[in-house]
Order: structure tokens, then C-alpha cells, then sequence
């Protein structure tokens, strides 16, 4: 199974159009004057107004979500190599402003034939809000659950290997950010936590985001107070995570092996339907001093980006990514010739992503009083001024890690959302696969009278389903002296969710009948994941018996193997059990298994087993309330 990287990168004039409008001659008709009554004049001819010409924004040559104000101003990720978290905090912008059109009536996959996103791409005076906190992002990345934030699973998370200052903000990818966003947890505004160190104050202090070396920002204090994890002032939470596949194939070594063609068309439909897409590649990270100051025509091109039109291509062999960015339209007519003098030579055909970097435009270094520190990296905008944006070849080698996330307003979710899982699928690509049917449950206790309507889970395949089953265990049920099996076959099934989806990833499912808990009771969610879109059914919802499976289980390596973070799995006693064939067993139980077994062959415990990644999600009911009286009324007669 393999281990996701951990990413830490280096720091229009108007056009007045006159149509001429040719008049045909009148005709003068005249009559002679008849008796009686003459009839009046004939109506016009009735004709419908022509339709509007509409056209497939997923299927048009070039798109952009920046000419349609759904894509927000490049930002400064200096000092700290937090590319990630500014990748991922720019997709939940953008899906937020995409959400905002849709929910104002705006058609969003077929749109009229002159609409500015088929026009050249404008980055002139591009939204500064929504503004998601970076810096909440890439805190809370590798700070381990509390008690207050994750009850039972204080412990559960992320945590840095070596405590060092200039670690406080740097290591993290986008599957760890999805962790957390999927919990609910650090999506915030950058009002609530701004990305400066604490006691930073404008004019005064040394500027984070300066080239001052006898300052350096990482050494000051960036955490962040722990009830901030679980604060929602942004308004929106993640519904979704579509992990796509990319358009780069590489081998298990990281030799590239070749272009899909059909992993640019899902970039472009997810850029259409849901908005900015996150990425990773291998960034060049040296500015040249032609840039700085102001004459990227002249700079020399790199081993794989061309300064002088602002683009990237990467043809090496191997493959190695070390930063992350956000893809915000294309132009299949981009073309190849664009990327010149670099090592890496022209990609093979046309085409090209306009993506948004994190090393600030111009315009927001001004703003921030600090002219002289701008970069000036990234295409120019219609005012002259670099907009930290450039392009990036379909065709480039290095293209992984691609993520967008699907947001929902906190007011149209569920109040009440029960886990037990807060590394999600964060530490592997895909889980382990069995060519069996296997099942995760986890166990809840319902903290009030509400309805259960929905469920999450995990697939890892694109076109790939998963199930959830909803069990509701008897009153009084003594959970804590049952066995696995007795316990899983007292849950009676009340529920179902299930449903096969077209990109890999987190979705949320829901329920066939909600199902009313009360407070105290105890139910059950039992996860299957099909391996493959062969292996479910999508009429009935169901993986198909034996169907291969993966096992829905979180994951924590015990050896970082060089990596700046390490996780730490909490599975107490009763919340998870696992069936894999041979009846149900605790958590406890497969990691003893597991670790007897490559003891066997001497081999070490690579990795520890935790809890099913599925989740509830309920809504309270005027039924928790005391002062209403409920009768039951029987549907048959007695």
C-alpha cells in the first residue's frame, strides 16, 4: 500500500462597436375610398424570439473561471512552503463562488455562446472574497485531535517529527487537508486567522512576506488557539473531494509512462461543475533577477518553465513534485511553441491549463505596503501588473495529487455529524484491496432524538461504488459484553445508501429513509467499498457478491521514512469491527493478526489499522422536544 508524499515547496481597453443598419424604402400604397365599414389593419406576423445560442462549457476549445469571477486573486504563501493548503484553500473559494452562481439561477454547464469564459482569459480585478485562512489550513494539519475537538479520538492526527520552528506551517498535502475539511474542521475565514504571525502589526512589524535577512518570519509564533479548529465562520463546508485521475501516467518507480487524454476532459467537466482544481507538479522554485525586475521578456528559461510567456512544461523522465497550484481554465489552442528554451523542450501538441501560483501578484503586495518585495511573477493583467498567475502544459510529466472540493452551506447541512475517523483516507493512495467482500462498521451513540439522513464514505477507483447500511441496535443492548458477531447481528438494518460515482474520493450518500435515534441509543454504519466499477451494482446500490473490495479503515504509518510528519490512529474499544471474511473482529484484533503474521515472514509492522472511514449525519427533530405529545397510530386495524 502505498503512502501519499507530504509537499512542502520553496517559498483591456474598451472597443466601441458601431452596427450600420441598412433601411429599406417605404412603399406608399394608396385606395380608393369604399363604403361601409373597412376592416382595420393587419396584425403582425407573429414570431418567437430566436433562443439563445448555448454551448457546452465542458466541451468548448477554452474556458476560464476567472472571467466569470469564480476564481480569486493569487496570495503570498512566504515564508513557509504552505503551497498546499493556498491550493486547497483556492479550490474551496472558487467551489464557493461557483455554488453562489448556481444557487443565483446560473446555468453553469451550458452557457450562451458569448460568454466571457470562452473569451480570452481576464485577470484584472479578480474576487478577494470569499478569503479562506491558509494558515488554519496547514496549523491544524498536523496538530493531533483534542479532547475538545475530537472526544474519544483526542490523540488521532498528524504530528510533526521534528518540532521546529520552521516546520510550523510547511509540511502537509491535500489529502491531509481533506481530512481535516471532511470533519468539519479548519475552514475558516482568513479574518478569524490571518496569515502573519501573532503580534504582527502592519507598519510596525517586520513584514512576514520580506526579504529582510537579518529577519526571519519562521522563527516567530504562527499557531493558532485549538477552538479555532471547529469554527465555521466561512459559512460552507466540504461535501465532497473528487480525487481525479491524472493526465500524467507514472509507474509505481515514478517513471512517467505516457498521456490520458481522458483525465484532461474530467479536469474540465470538475472545473466546469464543481470549480478550481488543486495540483501538484515540480514547480521551478529560483526567480531570475530579469523577473524582479520587471522584464520577464528577457529572462532566461529553466529546465522547465519559460519566463518570458509565463509557462511550464516538465518533460523529465522521473518524476518528483514539489509544490501545488490550482488549475483555473484551459485553452486546448495554447500553443506548444509558447514553451521555449527550457530542457524540457516543447510539450507534444497544443493545449495548456491557466493555473494561479502562490507567491503573490502585484496588486496585493501594494496593498499590504510592500511594493518593493513584489516578485513580479506571473502573467500581466490588463493594468500592467503581474497576476501571479501562468500556464502549465497538459502535457507535463509531473501532474499528480488532483483534488477539487465540493462545498454546501453550513445552514442547508446536517447539525449533528458522527465519526470516529479524522485521518480519513489522508495516508494511502488507495486502501488495501481484497478479492473477497469485506465490511467496516463503526458503532454511535445518539446524543439526542434527531433524524440520521445521511452517510459518507470513500471510494478509490473512478466509477467505482460504495454501500452503507444503517443498523439500529435494541435498547438496553450491552454492547460492552458482546462479542463482534453477536453485536453486528443484533443491529437490526433500518436504512441504506449506496451509489457508484464517476471520480474517486469523499461523498456524501443520502439515506433511503432517514432514520429517527434517540437520545442514549446505539447504531450502527456498515461501509463496503467496491474495488473497481465492475464490482457494483449502481441499480440497486450494492457491491456485487464476491466483488473485490477495499477495506475502509484508516491507516497510520509507524516509520515516517523521512517525512516531516507522522500519524497516530485512536480505535478505542467498541467504535469499529471489521469482518474480512471469517466473521467480525475488532480493530485490535486484525492489527495483532496482521503484525503476528509478518512476524512470520520477518518481517516489521509497517502500519497500524483505525477506524472505518464512514460517517452519520443527522438532523434534530421536533420530536426531542418534551412539551409535544406524539400518538402512535397503527396502519392495520387492531
Amino acid at each position: 500500500m502505498k503512502r501519499l508524499p507530504i509537499y512542502k515547496s520553496a517559498c483591456a481597453s474598451a472597443l466601441a462597436l458601431v452596427v450600420a443598419v441598412a433601411l429599406c424604402p417605404l412603399a406608399v400604397l394608396t385606395a380608393t375610398a369604399a363604403e361601409g365599414p373597412q376592416p382595420g389593419p393587419l396584425p403582425d406576423a407573429h414570431t418567437e424570439p430566436s433562443p439563445v445560442q448555448t454551448v457546452s462549457a465542458a466541451g468548448s476549445s477554452r474556458y476560464f473561471l476567472t472571467n466569470l469571477g469564480q476564481a480569486t486573486t493569487a496570495k503570498i504563501q512566504k515564508p513557509w512552503g504552505a503551497c498546499w493548503a493556498f491550493a486547497v484553500a483556492g479550490a474551496i473559494e472558487s467551489a464557493i463562488l461557483k455554488a453562489e452562481a448556481t444557487a443565483a439561477g446560473q446555468d453553469q454547464q451550458q452557457l450562451p455562446a458569448t460568454s466571457p469564459a470562452f473569451a480570452a482569459p481576464d485577470l484584472t480585478n479578480l474576487p478577494t472574497a470569499p478569503d479562506v485562512s491558509e494558515r488554519a489550513i496547514a496549523w491544524f494539519a498536523h496538530e493531533p485531535q483534542s479532547e475538545a475537538s475530537g472526544g474519544a479520538q483526542a490523540g488521532e492526527g498528524f504530528f510533526l517529527t521534528e518540532a521546529a520552528p520552521e516546520e510550523q506551517l510547511s509540511a502537509g498535502n491535500s489529502a491531509t487537508a481533506a481530512a481535516a475539511l471532511t470533519a468539519w474542521q479548519s475552514l475558516v475565514s482568513e479574518a478569524a486567522a490571518p496569515y502573519e504571525y501573532n503580534g504582527y502589526e502592519p507598519g510596525v512589524s517586520e513584514a512576514w512576506y520580506g526579504s529582510n535577512p537579518a529577519f526571519d518570519a519562521c522563527q516567530e509564533d504562527w499557531s493558532l488557539p485549538d477552538g479555532l479548529r471547529t469554527a465555521e465562520d466561512v459559512g460552507w463546508r466540504v461535501s465532497e473531494v473528487l480525487r481525479l485521475q491524472s493526465p500524467a501516467n507514472v509507474a509505481a518507480d515514478g517513471t512517467y509512462t505516457g498521456y490520458t487524454a481522458q483525465a484532461t476532459d474530467a479536469i474540465k467537466r470538475t472545473l466546469v461543475d464543481v470549480g478550481a482544481v488543486a495540483v501538484a507538479l515540480a514547480m521551478e522554485q529560483s526567480i531570475p533577477s530579469d523577473v524582479w525586475s520587471g522584464n520577464s521578456e528577457n529572462a532566461e528559461s529553466s529546465e522547465s518553465f519559460t519566463f518570458s510567456t509565463w509557462s511550464q512544461y516538465s518533460s523529465a523522465p522521473t518524476v518528483a513534485q514539489n509544490h501545488a497550484a490550482l488549475i483555473v481554465g484551459w485553452d486546448d489552442a495554447y500553443p506548444a511553441a509558447n514553451f521555449q528554451g527550457t530542457e524540457s523542450g516543447q510539450p507534444p501538441a497544443d493545449g495548456a491549463w491557466l493555473c494561479k501560483n502562490s507567491w503573490g501578484n502585484d496588486g496585493l503586495f501594494a496593498s499590504l505596503g510592500g511594493e518593493d518585495e513584489a516578485a513580479r511573477w506571473g502573467l500581466t493583467d490588463a493594468n500592467g501588473q503581474a497576476s501571479g498567475y501562468f500556464w502549465l502544459s497538459y502535457y507535463d510529466h509531473a501532474i499528480a495529487d488532483v483534488e477539487a472540493f465540493a462545498v454546501t452551506p453550513v445552514t442547508e447541512s446536517a447539525d449533528a455529524l458522527y465519526q470516529h475517523d479524522y485521518l480519513g483516507a489522508a495516508e494511502y493512495v488507495v486502501p488495501v484491496k481484497y478479492s473477497t467482500h469485506v465490511q467496516a462498521a463503526n458503532v454511535f451513540t445518539a446524543e439526542d432524538t434527531q433524524l440520521l439522513e445521511a452517510v459518507t464514505a470513500w471510494t478509490f477507483e473512478a466509477d467505482a461504488g460504495c454501500s452503507v447500511t444503517v443498523g439500529v441496535l435494541p435498547p438496553g443492548f450491552d454492547a460492552a459484553t458482546a462479542s463482534p458477531d453477536e453485536l453486528m447481528a443484533a443491529s437490526v438494518p433500518a436504512a441504506h445508501a449506496g451509489a457508484a460515482f464517476t471520480d474517486a474520493g469523499f461523498h456524501t450518500l443520502e439515506l433511503d429513509t432517514p432514520v429517527l435515534v434517540t437520545a442514549g441509543q446505539q447504531f450502527t454504519l456498515t461501509l463496503e467499498i467496491s474495488a473497481d466499477a465492475s464490482g457494483f451494482n449502481a441499480d440497486e446500490g450494492q457491491v456485487n457478491e464476491g466483488a473485490g473490495t477495499y477495506l475502509g479503515l484508516e491507516v497510520a504509518y509507524l516509520d515516517p521514512a523521512g517525512q516531516t510528519t507522522a500519524a497516530a490512529c485512536v480505535a478505542n474499544a467498541g467504535e469499529t469491527f471489521v469482518n474480512v471474511g471469517a466473521g467480525w473482529q475488532t480493530v485490535a484484533d486484525l492489527n495483532a493478526g496482521r503484525a503476528a503474521e509478518r512476524a512470520r515472514v520477518g518481517k516489521e509492522t509497517d502500519f497500524v489499522y483505525g477506524n472505518a472511514i464512514v460517517k452519520g449525519l443527522a438532523m434534530s427533530t421536533t420530536m426531542a422536544d418534551p412539551s409535544r405529545v406524539y400518538q402512535v397510530v397503527p396502519l392495520t386495524a387492531v
